[in-house]
């Protein structure tokens, strides 16, 4: 894990595709690193193991500093939000039996610390970024139902990705078929491939505007 300083406010999610995905998503809500100087810092910590391990070396570390804490829900939204909250209980952060559904923000009693959980794809389903970022796809977009489906035909023909996989798949395919083949993420949305205005897309803006009391 890269060392940030206690003082910088920052955010840690799971990869280089998690970064780049949620810094041009907020980007296009017009929170930019250059017009605001609480802008965190977003740093990929090495998978959902990684975010984890950060959580209490981290609040502990962060003396009046603002932290988030972004990771995937995958196969058992309820497993990850108590792996989580085990972890915030350490660091004295009053934690409920389940995610907010806007997301989860308070503060460490013991030291000071802001702190803001939001688990992949929406707080409320199973899944991963994939997932959240198939919902920025135009709800009227004919290519997204045929990479589904065509998806789900590569795999009954051999396709080696895992089930768990299959959102990240067919995402992939549905970006291969852009005009501009097989953008990253964070590129999709800020070119306009993916919405930065959906309903799950709002929620996490305005939990990312809350933890880190942006006014932009």
């Amino acid at each position: 894990m890269t060392s940030v300083p206690r003082t910088e406010p920052c955010i840690f999610v799971e990869g280089r595709d998690d970064e780049h995905a949620i810094l041009h998503l907020v980007m296009r809500h017009g929170l930019t690193k250059e017009t605001l100087s609480s802008f965190p810092w977003i740093e990929p910590s090495g998978g959902k193991n990684g975010v984890l391990e950060a959580i209490e070396a981290a609040v502990s570390a962060g003396t009046d500093r603002t932290l988030g804490f972004v990771l995937d829900a995958d196969d058992n939204l309820g497993d990850t939000w108590r792996a989580v909250a085990s972890r915030l209980a350490k660091v004295d952060v009053q934690v409920p039996g389940k995610i907010p559904e806007e997301g989860f923000v308070d503060v460490s009693s013991r030291y000071r610390t802001r702190v803001g959980v939001w688990i992949m794809p929406d707080n409320e389903c199973t899944g991963e970024l994939e997932d959240f970022l198939e919902g920025l796809v135009d709800g009227g977009n004919p290519l997204l139902p045929h990479a589904q489906e065509s998806t789900n035909h590569a795999k009954l023909l051999g396709a080696a990705f895992p089930d768990a996989k299959t959102g990240k798949a067919v995402l992939h395919a549905w970006l291969a078929w852009q005009d501009n083949p097989g953008r990253p993420y964070g590129t999709a949305i800020k070119s306009g491939y993916l919405r930065h205005d959906s309903e799950a897309a709002e929620r996490f803006v305005a939990w990312f505007r809350q933890l880190f009391a942006l006014d932009g």
